[in-house]
């Protein structure tokens, strides 16, 4: 079975000289959007539907999280940092404009309503992150459910496409998915893998911690040392082991055959992450 690549299907609207040589782009939502389209096609849509709805969705998440990387920082800037962050602006205002278009040739009036209205509810999260972020009165576990919201927050709207038992099951496989990337991410980069919301590690130890000394370094984001102290990468990976088991587990549902079948390839592909941290870690000890 050939695995369906969300990057070949959203190229014609996203590949243009002038981004591809000034800036750079964020990495698609692979794992949701492979979830989607495997969704609609296990629920009977036609592979053109189902590839339009993925399509539009990966536009406008794509818009979203080019934005999410303009330098809000202030001072002197090069000129190429300048063009860089112009663009950055103009393309996640274009990708977001293409979404309006694509459903509005097709006839799908009411997803632009539902993807619009998911937007809305996206920027409120990340205002309220942003707001937590900035008095320091969040937990692990709050920055944690705020990112994986920030994940899941634009595919929600597709539940009502779905009939049972899929309808009941999809907010929680979209959770999982959206837990495992969210996960990997933060294993990958430790110090600032949510960016302005600073990283699970971050958080983690600062709860942790009892010292004034390694309090000062974590704010400092100088605690890369006490990753090993206090375990954070095997809490880390434990998580990530834990929601790969539950969409396995979830999967398993004997009216999910044709699903489980659609998503044959993001399953081997979370094995492997998995896999891949777990020897990282035995190498370590």
């Amino acid at each position: 079975m050939k695995k369906y690549r969300v990057a070949d299907a959203a190229a014609p609207f996203v590949q243009y000289d002038m981004i591809q040589q000034h800036t750079e782009l964020p990495v698609y939502a692979e794992p949701r959007l492979q979830l989607l389209f495997g969704a609609l096609k296990s629920s009977n849509y036609s592979k053109e539907q189902s590839e339009l709805y993925n399509v539009v969705t990966a536009l406008v998440q794509l818009g979203m999280d080019t934005h999410d990387l303009i330098d809000t920082e202030t001072g002197q800037r090069t000129e190429e940092q300048m063009r860089s962050r112009q663009l950055k602006i103009l393309a996640g205002d274009y990708f977001s404009a293409r979404f309006y278009q694509l459903l509005a040739k097709a006839g799908e009036i009411e997803l632009i309503g539902l993807l619009s209205k998911a937007v809305a509810d996206v920027n409120r999260l990340k205002v309220s992150l942003y707001e937590k972020v900035q008095s320091a009165t969040l937990s692990a576990e709050e920055y944690l459910s705020s990112r994986i919201n920030l994940k899941s927050e634009m595919f929600k709207p597709f539940q009502r496409f779905f009939e049972e038992p899929l309808l009941s099951a999809w907010n929680e496989l979209l959770h999982y998915v959206s837990r495992f990337e969210v996960f990997y991410e933060e294993l990958k980069d430790s110090l600032a893998a949510g960016g302005y919301a600073r990283s699970f590690a971050y958080w983690s130890l600062l709860g942790m911690t009892t010292t004034a000394e390694e309090k000062t370094l974590i704010k400092q984001n100088n605690y890369e040392h006490l990753l090993e102290k206090y375990n954070i990468h095997h809490v880390m990976l434990d998580k990530l082991h834990t929601a790969h088991e539950a969409i396995h587990r979830l999967l398993e549902h004997e009216h999910f055959t044709e699903l489980k079948h659609e998503l044959h390839s993001l399953m081997e592909e979370m094995a492997l992450k998995v896999a891949k941290y777990s020897m990282k870690r035995v190498e370590a000890q």
